[in-house]
């Protein structure tokens, strides 16, 4: 009988070490496909043996955990609920605060971009809780799985992924060292890679757009806000351009909404 259960033992190991294996190269051929894919889309700006070298970096890791979130994004916390808490006396005071500690650079931003420095301040409040709240997963990382485990946001994320190496490149960064949401956006008023290199401007005048820096990120938000159609005088203009900064009426609600309840 122990000798049946010791046959037992020795098989159940090797077919959970056969299993290992065969879970490692799947990862492994899934690595060789998307750096294949990587370097085809970026000839021409990136070496094929610099995107392998990044791929191989310890700091690299899927995380699937990042799916549920994916699948749970439709029960997100109401703006408006007691736990967010957008509109409690500590929230308008903090914005209230943002506006007056930096009445300079907004007014600067209002002259340049024709966006109300109300509607800036409550994007950096629901994004990031004043900058509290920039994300704790790398960017590479998260895309990174959204690219690999096949789910509905895959597509969409290898062509983050392409723009991460881009904006990474071109600025000098880490790009294994950019920190931000488990959805790819980062800053202090979350873009994605793409927004980024669309939209991110220097604020400041040091010659580069930093969106981990005050004054960079809100000129890159009212940038955005301007070129999707931001208007002061019109409302429903308004409310298209905050519409395609995030997808989501209850968002632009907020927004507004905040936006009105600081001036």
């Amino acid at each position: 009988m122990k000798r049946l259960a010791f046959v037992i033992l020795i098989v159940l190991m090797a077919f959970f070490a056969f299993s290992l294996v065969c879970v490692w190269e799947s990862e492994g051929n899934e690595f060789s496909g998307i750096t294949n894919r990587l370097a085809k889309k970026l000839a021409g700006e990136i070496k094929k043996s610099e995107i392998e070298n990044i791929l191989s970096d310890p700091r690299v890791a899927l995380q699937p955990e990042l799916l549920k979130k994916l699948d749970a994004k439709g029960k997100r916390l109401s703006y408006f609920g007691p736990e967010f808490g957008l509109l409690n006396f500590l929230s308008l005071w903090r914005g209230r605060n943002v506006l007056k500690s930096n009445d300079n650079i907004f007014s600067g931003i209002e002259k340049r971009y024709g966006v109300e420095r109300e509607v800036l301040t409550s994007i950096f409040r629901i994004e990031t809780n004043f900058g509290e709240d920039t994300g704790k997963y790398r960017v590479f990382n998260a895309l990174l799985t959204f690219s690999i485990l096949k789910n509905r946001r895959s597509e969409w994320a290898e062509k983050e992924l392409v723009n991460l190496f881009l904006l990474s490149s071109r600025n000098q960064l880490d790009i294994l060292n950019i920190w931000g949401s488990w959805a790819g956006a980062f800053g202090l008023c979350q873009f994605v890679p793409t927004s980024f290199l669309a939209y991110a401007v220097d604020g400041n005048g040091d010659g580069r757009a930093d969106l981990f820096v005050f004054e960079d990120a809100m000129a890159s938000a009212a940038n955005y806000l301007k070129r999707h159609g931001w208007k002061n005088s019109d409302s429903e203009r308004k409310k298209k351009a905050v519409f395609a900064y995030n997808r989501s009426d209850e968002y632009v609600k907020a927004v507004l909404v905040y936006a009105e309840a600081i001036r």
